[in-house]
């Protein structure tokens, strides 16, 4: 009876030491910070040289030997074309992050995983989306049923390629610090957005707010790393989704496209204001940002021409370095 007992007892303690080295394992992974950290613009509206500028965003994030692309550019052959006029090698890349279902984000994408698969036939394996991504939608006003997601069309074709699509609901983390940010709340009336386009929900038809707009985030020491395509969730509602859900403090580095080309003095001095209190150390803003918008903000951010540029094709930021921009972006 007495070596029953001793045997029970035992039992527990060996159970109890798998559930708290569970529990520090689970810790450390959700705490764990990236080390290496490079960010590549290879699709914006500004260019220089070689490179080709578009209405569009893509870039390539590497992260302590994790390759992934964000968001895929406007036309087939501009991120191909790209990459090779910078000498970037994007047969690494096994992810993809598509920031929204919007066609200067993922023309890109099909023609990158034939090219990419003739050079390492394991290249691009998962597609990473939010909720809301594969919703349909139609042009407002005009009586047409006709799809204007032209995702939905597309997703058998890259599923044939063994392409998995990774629909995110939540914030989730895709590598060893490097998360996606999946639906952003909406705390704050920014409508970052275009009009002219419905979205098919709960039966209904609704102005299209693009519920799948997400966020690339990778985690570092000095604070997160963000990258929107378009930041249509607006770029305050991101940020402070982000700082709860994925890393608090100061934004290191803010990338991408904020949507704010067209926006008013007054919300310009808004998002400034906002910005400065959740603290944005460098800022590198191409795409649908506007130059003049980003000027403005560099003002209201108190950073400078080391620390706030134009997203240019070229352009890189690399963690501990600091923006590295391109000529025209200077």
């Amino acid at each position: 009876m007495k070596t029953t007992t001793n045997r029970f007892s035992i039992l527990k303690l060996l159970l109890g030491l798998s559930a708290i080295f569970l529990s520090l394992h689970n810790a450390v992974a959700q705490d764990a910070v990236a080390i290496d950290v490079k960010v590549t613009v290879l699709s914006s509206n500004l260019a220089n040289g070689a490179t080709v500028g578009e209405w569009g965003l893509s870039a390539l994030v590497e992260v302590d030997g994790n390759c992934i692309l964000f968001d895929a550019g406007r036309y087939p052959d501009t991120v191909i074309r790209n990459s090779a006029v910078l000498n970037v090698d994007l047969s690494c890349v096994t992810d993809v992050v598509l920031s929204h279902y919007h066609f200067d984000h993922t023309t890109g994408l099909l023609p990158l995983i034939d090219n990419l698969r003739a050079i390492n036939p394991e290249a691009i394996q998962r597609v990473h989306v939010a909720d809301g991504f594969f919703s349909s939608r139609r042009s407002a006003g005009s009586g047409s049923d006709a799809q204007s997601n032209q995702m939905i069309g597309l997703r058998d074709s890259i599923e044939a390629q063994g392409v998995e699509f990774l629909i995110h609901s939540e914030a989730s983390e895709i590598f060893p610090a490097v998360w996606v940010s999946g639906p952003v709340e909406r705390r704050h009336p920014e409508q970052n957005y275009p009009a002219g386009l419905n979205l098919a929900m709960d039966g209904d038809w609704v102005r299209d707010f693009f519920p799948e707009s997400q966020a690339l985030v990778v985690r570092t020491d000095e604070g997160p790393i963000v990258l929107l395509g378009c930041g249509h969730s607006g770029v305050v509602n991101a940020l402070d989704h982000i700082q709860d859900t994925i890393q608090d403090g100061a934004v290191h580095a803010l990338m991408g496209g904020l949507h704010l080309f067209a926006a008013s003095d007054e919300t310009l001095e808004w998002t400034a204001a906002r910005l400065l209190e959740i603290g944005v150390e460098n800022l590198m803003a191409g795409h649908c940002t506007g130059i003049e918008p980003l000027m403005r903000l560099r003002a209201g951010l108190n950073l400078d021409r080391s620390t706030a540029v134009v997203g240019a094709v070229g352009s890189s930021f690399v963690l501990g370095e600091g923006i590295h921009p391109t000529v025209i972006a200077m």
